[in-house]
């Protein structure tokens, strides 16, 4: 049986449900919903957010040192990314981090990232993404995430984190439900 690279994994609740109240409470920091209201779809410069629809609380690690609930999280998310190499000793080969950006993103009912897309691109800010990872923040069965070429679906459970490559290989979106879903999402970058 051949791999297909895309690790499954679960964070405690107790450690997710913090992140949903942040969401929901965080007043100094701004969200910005894609598309905006003011650049409908077919006019987004960026073909990364093409057919992304969400409202999107943007971090950095600095955020996280100040922030309990984050800090605990990325704690949590090591231990994955560790599994991770564990069982994929050749990704772990290459010197690596957890990128200083990420993101908790809300999608309202029928919203999503809909179009096939993977993670690494020209852009500067993504040409050194070696791997996505994720933890679902509610229950969404029929709202998880598709991989095209690996025919793979993992439906969205609260707590369940997937990892996987951020190349071409893994090209993979959202599948659209009717009931709100968050997650919070971000990179393992290389070092150069």
């Amino acid at each position: 049986m051949t791999a297909n690279f895309i690790y499954e994994g679960w964070i405690d609740t107790e450690v997710c449900n913090p992140l949903l109240k942040f969401y929901d409470e965080c007043k100094y920091l701004d969200k910005y919903t894609y598309p905006s209201s003011e650049e409908p779809e077919h006019l987004i410069t960026s073909d990364l957010n093409k057919g992304k629809h969400s409202t999107d609380l943007n971090l950095h690690l600095i955020i996280a040192q100040k922030e309990e609930c984050l800090d605990n999280y990325l704690k949590n998310l090591s231990v994955h990314v560790s599994r991770y190499f564990e069982l994929f000793p050749y990704a772990g080969s290459m010197p690596c981090m957890v990128s200083e950006l990420f993101n908790i993103q809300r999608y309202k009912p029928g919203e999503g990232y809909k179009k096939w897309h993977w993670e690494r691109s020209h852009v500067r800010n993504t040409r050194d993404r070696h791997l996505v990872w994720m933890t679902y923040l509610s229950d969404n069965p029929d709202g998880g995430t598709e991989w095209d070429l690996q025919n793979k679906y993992v439906s969205a459970e609260f707590g369940k984190t997937v990892i996987w490559p951020a190349d071409w290989t893994h090209t993979h979106r959202g599948r659209v439900c009717y009931t709100e879903k968050t997650i919070i999402t971000g990179w393992i970058d290389l070092c150069y």
